[in-house]
């Protein structure tokens, strides 16, 4: 036992406590031993562990309420009593998305990470996209995956969601995830997209499904314009990842190369070729 209300639960049960050290931790904690004589009774001041007896309930209680047991943390809402509700994750989510024939994005939502509404439309893929401005520019977006992705799905085959980053694998979308013949992925070519990838491929294992990595075929031509350099922790990381996952061996080997990354912001300025 270290903690005030440890020794004071075990104290209320009947445990034996060592006495001299409940009498430490306490006095660390501003409560005097004077105070704690007035209240409890040890049976023994000589052996390790003695049994003590409260004989002041109304003081001891009062002891008690200044030094209350944690709340067990079992999800995030036990979790934000003590302040750590990040620890925990959300039990549902919510995508943002966008379909060919709709005006304005729509929202799908589940509640409990297994049944999502709206159900998407039957024989459709998912393209998950990582960045808002792309996202939004939804039929610019399109028009690259569609034409420039080497895919074969049609445009009004395809939804797109807004990845928010790695929040896009979060375990409680593999329910959504498996309702999609294909998932595809459009990141950012750098190791924070390259990472999200890895997880996301990592969440559809265990469902039989991969997430393909969508760039541009021209990839190259983009990260010759791109300004944006690695740095030399990050080449390493973009030369371990093509052991990881060879699928990508030729993108990471061009980003390797030319020492160069990019964010996807730069497809909307389409190079053709």
């Amino acid at each position: 036992m270290r903690k005030p209300h440890e020794f004071l639960s075990a104290i209320r049960a009947g445990i034996p406590i060592e006495w001299h050290r409940l009498l430490n931790v306490m006095s660390k904690n501003d409560i005097p031993p004077g105070t704690l004589i007035l209240c409890l009774a040890p049976e023994s001041r000589l052996t390790q562990r003695t049994q003590v007896r409260i004989v002041d309930e109304s003081l001891f209680t009062d002891i008690e309420s200044q030094f209350p047991s944690p709340t067990p943390i079992t999800d995030r809402v036990s979790a934000s009593h003590t302040g750590k509700s990040h620890s925990q994750s959300v039990e549902g989510n919510a995508l943002m998305i966008q379909y060919h024939p709709w005006q304005k994005p729509e929202v799908a939502v589940s509640w409990d990470g297994r049944r999502w509404s709206p159900p998407p439309p039957e024989n459709t893929s998912l393209v998950i996209v990582e960045n808002l401005q792309n996202f939004l520019r939804y039929r610019e977006t399109l028009d690259l995956i569609t034409a420039d992705c080497d895919i074969e799905d049609q445009p009004e085959q395809l939804i797109l969601a807004f990845g928010a980053g790695n929040a896009a694998a979060k375990v409680c979308n593999l329910s959504y995830y498996r309702q999609f013949r294909n998932v595809y992925t459009l990141f950012d070519l750098d190791m924070g997209g390259v990472k999200t990838y890895a997880n996301l491929k990592s969440l559809l294992g265990p469902a039989d499904m991969t997430p393909r990595f969508l760039a541009p075929r021209n990839f190259e031509q983009y990260l010759e314009r791109s300004q944006w350099h690695l740095t030399q922790d990050e080449r390493s990381a973009v030369y371990l990842a093509r052991g990881k996952h060879p699928e990508l061996a030729p993108l990471l080997t061009c980003m390797y190369t030319k020492g160069k990354k990019l964010e996807q912001e730069t497809y909307l300025e389409r190079i053709h070729g």
